[in-house]
């Protein structure tokens, strides 16, 4: 609860402070940033699925925050959890169901995601979390765009190889 309470106190101080910048964007400026965002976005999820992590790791800022279950997490222990998960994986799925970009200001903005995830794990067992959902903010950190906060939540489920 208090994590929830956290986040949108969050979300609502960046939007807040950045809603005057927002306004003095062009549409053209706004597509452009969206474009950028969605680049990088592709980017780490390319990373995600040949599991990558480093790669994925370089799209975050050592200063991000990530909500995890009823948590928060700094950098280090998110870089742990992303090696973990792609270590422990033969192969990464990913399906997008829905996404969206929301331009706060030039140097600030989020994405939402929606959809399917499905990880088989080396041991043959299956995890799939769908939906999965994630809310990423990014903040331009000089020509490129870092994640500085997310929020990912689903509820996993695992088939064991042998019951497939």
């Amino acid at each position: 609860m208090k994590a929830n309470i956290f986040v949108a106190a969050l979300l609502l101080f960046f939007i807040g402070c950045t809603s005057q910048q927002s306004d003095q964007l062009t549409q053209q400026q706004k597509d452009q940033i969206k474009q950028e965002v969605k680049a990088a976005m592709d980017s780490m999820g390319a990373k995600w699925v040949a599991l990558d992590a480093e790669g994925a790791l370089q799209f975050y800022s050592p200063n991000m925050v990530a909500v995890a279950d009823t948590s928060l997490i700094d950098f280090q222990v998110y870089k742990m959890g992303w090696h973990y998960y792609t270590e422990s994986a033969a192969s990464i799925k990913v399906t997008t169901r829905k996404m969206d970009y929301k331009v706060l200001g030039k140097d600030l903005a989020f994405s939402a995601w929606i959809g399917k995830v499905e990880r088989v794990l080396k041991s043959g067992d299956k995890v799939t979390t769908d939906p999965q959902v994630y809310t990423d903010i990014y903040k331009k950190v000089g020509s490129q765009w870092k994640i500085i906060y997310e929020h990912g939540s689903g509820v996993p489920v695992t088939e064991k190889a042998g019951k497939r």
